[in-house]
Order: structure tokens, then sequence, then C-alpha cells
């Protein structure tokens, strides 16, 4: 069923609506009939001028906009290059209203469109939306594939014409036909036919790809094909720099590649343009006698901070801080990935735990983790998903009894701790967090810890700052003594699994969440600003029982210094 059956209403009424607005528009009824698409062709008047016009409904009209295409029109904006349909509305969804018509759309939008295009200039500017048109969005990739394009290969001098570079891989990871890389150097070809290298990518992005490699050709091209054949990509760059194509053919591990690649100037934002890349990447296999050969497109995808940062303006502080986080557990893992792709720089965590297969229901990660150490196995693989942030494991168990000689915990901890912005401690364990405070009010180190209570029905966030606030004791005398507010708890939310080793609490990764990204959140805050006077510095966070859609309720307190701590001194240091 498609929308002319379900609303046979509308479809008369939009046919009729052409012909109220005096449109000579023609229904194909062969593709309707076939295809059971609706495609009306006709031409609009403009200025004495007939503007040849198609008008194509998508299969869920009236709840998504009809596109209007201009098959021969070739304009500077607000066309598909490629596929000649008009940008007449803003992308949003908001942008269309159900109740109105194709024929609306062409009698109004389209002259609009072409008196702004005529005007040009500031007219043009406060006329349509402020936004880029990137032409490489009419390319899009082959799916899997990309080339990661640092800021340092966006800014080639212009006489830079062609020559050779490398796309790198992960350390570990086998180059393959479909590419996923680093687009790591280019350079250009001098006499004597020595290459001089004049861009490359630098830390830390270039020391996650520090892997195999493979070489490519590259040209740059004023302007892209008027179609998305690879071929016609190929043909583009040849026309620029005769022979640059000429296959460089590179062994990978299911075949052979060679890639070429595409450098041109394009709108990234309203009216400022810069450097985009498009890969050709042509294939070919044996499978015994027979060599299969392919071709494909792949996108240059810029990664650097700046294009990441643009989506969390309010994190930039984040690439310059450096976090230890102790605990990778149900609300350390998720709080390890949270602070990374919020942009952190550095961040260190130590767990001594292997994961176990049960725990995946709310751990971040599934059976791929079984078995991996914890500290060692989030560092790999955000280290290989985030590879501007350095994250440096330290998989060890403190208290434990040594056999043998080996670091101390507590130099181990120093060493973990030197130079950090931050410490977070999210054990959950009594014994782990007095030894976590201790080290962190000697380093005189900002703190945050954060734990659940049995059955998740619960939970505290919380940071110290030495000096100015009250310490980890203070937080424990103020909970024992209910001058906080406490958590509640399931005294029967506990649970041994069989063959675990000890007793977990029961609680869903959706009612721990709350925890978890409130840490982030209270960490960022503070990386990005300092603690500010009026700050408060304990969160508490309380869940109704069982599955209740109701929303987690917190309440919030100053951490002041408690009368008897014998950490800091109680009231009267403070005093």
């Amino acid at each position: 069923m498609n929308w002319v059956d379900r609303f046979p209403e509308r479809f008369a009424y939009e046919l009729e609506d052409f012909a109220r607005r005096g449109l000579a528009f023609v229904l194909d009824e062969a593709t309707l009939g076939r295809e059971g698409r609706v495609e009306l062709s006709g031409a609009l008047e403009i200025e004495g001028e007939p503007v040849e016009l198609v008008v194509r409904y998508p299969d869920s009209f009236p709840y998504f906009r009809p596109e209007v295409y201009a098959p021969n029109l070739g304009l500077p904006r607000h066309q598909n290059p490629i596929d000649r349909n008009l940008c007449l509305l803003d992308r949003s969804t908001r942008a269309w209203n159900a109740s109105e018509t194709a024929a609306h759309l062409v009698v109004t939008q389209v002259p609009q469109l072409l008196a702004l295009l005529q005007a040009g200039g500031e007219a043009l500017r406060e006329g349509e939306v402020p936004q880029g048109e990137p032409i490489s969005y009419y390319f899009p990739p082959l799916p899997g594939t990309f080339v990661l394009i640092p800021n340092e290969l966006l800014e080639l001098r212009p006489e830079a014409r062609s020559g050779v570079g490398r796309i790198a891989f992960p350390p570990g990871e086998q180059a393959l036909l479909r590419v996923r890389g680093l687009l790591l150097s280019v350079s250009v070809r001098e006499r004597g036919g020595r290459s001089r290298r004049i861009a490359e990518a630098g830390p830390p992005l270039s020391d996650g790809y520090g892997g195999e490699s493979i070489e490519l050709g590259w040209v740059r091209i004023n302007e892209l094909p008027g179609e998305r054949d690879p071929q016609a990509l190929l043909a583009s760059a040849e026309a620029a720099v005769p022979a640059s194509t000429r296959p460089r053919w590179q062994q990978v591990g299911d075949g052979e590649v060679a890639v070429t690649g595409l450098v041109f100037r394009e709108e990234v934002e309203q009216g400022v343009f810069g450097d985009q890349w498009l890969f050709v990447v042509r294939t070919r296999q044996r499978r015994g006698r027979l060599l299969q050969e392919g071709i494909y497109t792949t996108r240059g995808e810029r990664y650097s901070r700046g294009d990441l940062q643009a989506r969390v303006p309010q994190l930039a502080a984040l690439g310059d801080s450096c976090v230890a986080l102790v605990g990778l557990g149900a609300l350390g893992a998720p709080l390890a990935l949270d602070l990374v792709r919020s942009g952190l720089g550095e961040l260190r965590i130590l767990d001594f735990d292997l994961v176990e297969a049960g725990t995946t229901v709310r751990w971040p990660f599934g059976i791929t983790a079984v078995n991996a150490p914890k500290a060692e196995f989030l560092a790999q693989v955000l280290g290989r998903d985030y590879p501007l942030a350095n994250v440096v494991p330290f998989q060890w168990m403190l208290g434990e009894v040594a056999r043998g000689p080996r670091e101390s915990d507590f130099d181990l901890l120093r060493r973990m701790f030197a130079g950090v912005d931050l410490v977070i401690d999210a054990s959950a364990e009594v014994g782990v967090q007095q030894l976590i405070s201790t080290t962190a009010d000697e380093l005189a180190l900002p703190q945050l810890y954060l734990w659940a209570t049995e059955g998740a029905r619960g939970g505290v966030v919380a940071r110290s700052f030495p000096g100015t606030t009250g310490c980890w004791f203070c937080l424990q005398l103020a909970l024992d003594r209910q001058t906080l507010p406490l958590p509640p708890r399931d005294n029967a939310g506990t649970v041994q699994p069989r063959g675990c080793g000890s007793r977990t609490f029961t609680g869903a990764a959706f009612d721990l969440a709350p925890i978890s990204v409130h840490a982030a959140r209270v960490a960022a805050s503070f990386l990005s600003s300092g603690r500010r006077a009026g700050d408060e510095d304990v969160f508490v966070c309380a869940l109704e029982d069982g599955l209740s859609a109701l929303p987690p309720q917190w309440q919030s307190a100053p951490l002041g210094r408690q009368e008897g701590c014998p950490c800091c001194g109680g009231a009267q240091a403070a005093a």
C-alpha cells in the first residue's frame, strides 16, 4: 500500500490543486502503475520563460515533502548538482506542513529561490538558511569505509597540485579492501623524481594509526563531476593532471587496492570554503583462477578536536585535561566512555578485574570483552574509537598481598596521579576510597566519588577539594550522622550469581546510568570552569522501587568539614 491507496482523496486533491493554480503538470501513469510512485512533470513560467520541473512524491506523503527537480537548470546554490532537485525548504521536517500541496510548493518556493539567486550578494545571504552546502555530501561513501582527515591535511598550499601520500591503519589492524584508515601524509614530486612531504598528521591522532600503511596518488581538482560514478571522478583527476591516476597497487589482507585521492574546495559553512577529500578505491581479489575487480568511492572524514568540539563547544577545555579513574565496573566503565567521547585529553584507568559474561547486562561492552582485563580492554577499545584521547591502563589490584618485589600501591598511585587535574573513584569499595582519598589529599588533588546502593535504588556523586571543602572522611561522617540525605537501598538487593566469587548488588544498567552520567557532568563542569562559589558538592539520587517510569529524584548539598574528622581537622580547622 502506498499513499495513493491509503489517502485516495488526498491524491485527487493534489492533482486538482495543480489545475486550480493553472499548472499544466502531467501525471506519469506508467510510473504510478509500474512502481506505485507519483511523478508529475510540467513547466512554470517565470519572467516570461518556462522552467521545466518534475515533482516526485515520497512513499509516505503527506508526512514528508515532495521533491521538485529542475533537470535543465544548473544553479550555483540550492540545487543537488547531480540529481538536480531544488532546495526549496530547510532540511528539517518542521519546514514542511502536511496540509500543504506540491503545487503550493512549486508556485511559492521556486520563484522565490530563483529571485534570491538572481539578486545574489547580501540579499541571498539573508534570505537563505545560514548553512553551507558541502558538495562532498552528494558523494556518499561505500558503507563502512572512511579515511580520516586531520587539520594538517586540510591546509595544503593551492599550488600543490598532485603527488603521493599514505593511508595508515591502527596497530594490529590489517589493511583490507574496504579501507578504514587515516590520511597520514602527502608529498609532492620534485625534479629528479624525488618526493617532498608537505603535510602530515600529528600526535595524538598519528599515534593511534601506527600500524600498516598503503600508498596513494592524489590530485587537486577544480570541481567535481556531475555524476557519482567513481570512473567519472578518476576522469576528472586525469584531466587535471595527466597520468596521475595510474594504479599504485598495494597488497592488503584480502587482495589488492589502488587508491586515488582528490582534494578540492567546498563550502563548509555559509560563505566559508575549505579543502575536502574524496577517494576512489580500485580493488582486485583472486578467487582461484578468477580475478575479481571492483571500484568504489569513500569520503574524507574531517577529524580534529575542532571538528568534534563544534558539537560540544562547552567541553573545549577537556581536551587539555587529564583524569585518573579507579574502578571500571558498572559505573566506572560507562563513565570512562562518557569522558573520552566528551573530548578528554588523557584518561588513566585502574582496575584489577576481568570481565565476566554475566556482568555484560550492565557493562558497556558485551561478549567480545569476556575474560579480558577491564583496564586493558577499555584502553584498547577507547583508544581505537577515540584516537585523540590518550587512554593509559593500570591493570592492578590495590590491597593485594604481593608475592615478591614489586612497585607498592602508594608509589603506583602517585605515578598514576602525577599531573592529573581530577581523581575519580568509582570502585564503591571503602578501603579503596580511603587509600585514594589519602593519596589525593597528600597531592592536593580534587576528587570525585560515585557509588550506587543495593538494588540500584539510588546512589551518590560527591566531590572533595582539599583545603576548600570537607574531605572523604567528612563525607562519611555527614552520611552517617544523616546531615546529608541518604540514598534509598533495597535490603534484599544483593545476589551471588552462579559461579561468581562474591556477592554483588542487583540493578539494571539504566538504573545506574543516571549516577555515572551525573558524575561525568560534574567532572566536566569542574574541568571546564573549576569550582565556583556557591557550588554544591554532594548529589544524592533516589529511584522508585521496581520498574517505575518515574524519573530519578536528586538532592544536593555542600560538603562542609565535619566536627571530629581525623583527616582534615574538622570544624576547628575550618574555623
